[in-house]
């Protein structure tokens, strides 16, 4: 896959929609995709995880599993106010303050879209003490343009819909960045499929598993059930995380356009160090842009993969991105393409041999 065409394919993915629990179209587009040569056998874990798998045809391969989230953040219906606007509950980690004046999508539950606009005061209007305060969730509602809470039920709004952000996609003058909704992780999803491209004509010394994982942006669920079913040897979580390269921002590792970011630590794992210098010395013997950081909060599927039966060799690439958990982020496609090239190289390097003399425990 080229750089082009791996670009338009990221376009593709950011602009489907799949909000927690709700991921199942990723999911199809992801298998129409990635098995179109049909080199992977297909599965899903009861929770809509969908794994590939490329059996290696050696014996005592170990399994290396590598899994992006397909999940994005968004909103359900907690209720409707008198006046017909809609209470919102988030679903996943959300400053309200990002979509205040936006366009709102509502899907309700038979499946009829109602555009919208996430509310708020006025500044003219707003209370003066309340200026200088951030947004709750609670004084955040979006409006659909119904009048009465009985309008708003009469169009079948209920608890539980879905309620979506937007953006458009942004194409910078630069080329290599670009910009636009659920980047955090379609990104990810996007160098998965970018490795399964790289590596389904490849005699491989290990099982490979390629899992888009569910529900990782309310607590990490999917990787826990779908790692529970594969139990690798090694687990790889990919991931968008956090810049510190913007204005503002605290003093930190992680920027746009160096390379792929290997996560050494953060709130809920602690990378494997042999395969952190394992990683780092395929980088450096193929000229891959890469670099160590550690995170400054949040976690990803890491947490849950380290613990496949009797515990997995497990880190987590990074994806830089600007503008996280908003309607709009930004991204370097080179960062991705190092980033997936890193890991594919990876893979192509280990066998049972290798693990037996690097990585198991003796």
């Amino acid at each position: 896959m080229n750089k082009g065409e791996f670009k338009n394919r990221l376009v593709k993915y950011l602009e489907a929609e799949g909000v927690s629990r709700y991921e199942s179209n990723i999911a199809k587009m992801m298998e129409a995709e990635i098995n179109q040569n049909n080199c992977f056998t297909v599965s899903y874990d009861n929770f809509g995880s969908i794994i590939f798998h490329k059996k290696s045809k050696y014996p005592n391969a170990p399994k290396f599993m590598v899994a992006a989230h397909m999940d994005e953040v968004g909103f359900l219906v907690k209720g409707i106010h008198e006046n017909g606007q809609i209470k919102l509950s988030s679903v996943g980690g959300l400053w309200p303050s990002v979509v205040i004046g936006t366009k709102a999508v509502l899907i309700n539950s038979n499946g009829k879209r109602f555009n919208g606009v996430f509310g708020h005061t006025s500044i003219h209007i707003m209370e003066a003490e309340k200026r200088s305060k951030a947004l709750t969730m609670d004084d955040l509602y979006a409006d659909f343009g119904f009048f009465s809470e009985q309008e708003a039920k009469d169009n079948g709004i209920e608890v539980g819909n879905v309620v979506l952000m937007t953006g458009e996609t942004v194409y910078l003058d630069n080329p290599d960045l670009l910009a636009g909704k659920a980047m955090d992780n379609r990104a990810g999803v996007c160098v998965l499929e970018y490795i399964a491209k790289e590596l389904e004509n490849v005699d491989l010394g290990v099982d490979l598993y390629l899992v888009g994982t569910v529900q990782e942006e309310v607590g990490t669920r999917g990787a826990k059930t779908s790692v529970s079913l594969i139990n690798p040897e090694f687990a790889i979580a990919l991931d968008t995380t956090s810049t510190h390269d913007t204005v503002g921002t605290i003093k930190g590792t992680t920027v746009i356009g160096k390379g792929a970011a290997i996560r050494v630590k953060d709130g809920g794992m602690m990378a494997n160090p042999q395969l952190v210098e394992f990683m780092c010395k395929i980088g450096r013997e193929n000229n891959i842009k890469h670099y160590k950081f550690i995170s400054m909060g949040g976690g990803t599927d890491a947490a849950e993969l380290q613990y496949a039966k009797g515990g997995a060799i497990t880190l987590t690439i990074s994806l830089p991105q600007r503008y996280l958990h908003s309607p709009i982020g930004l991204i370097s496609i080179n960062d991705l393409i190092d980033s997936a090239n890193l890991i594919a190289q990876t893979i192509k390097a280990i066998n049972a041999d290798v693990y037996a003399t690097i990585f198991k425990y003796k």
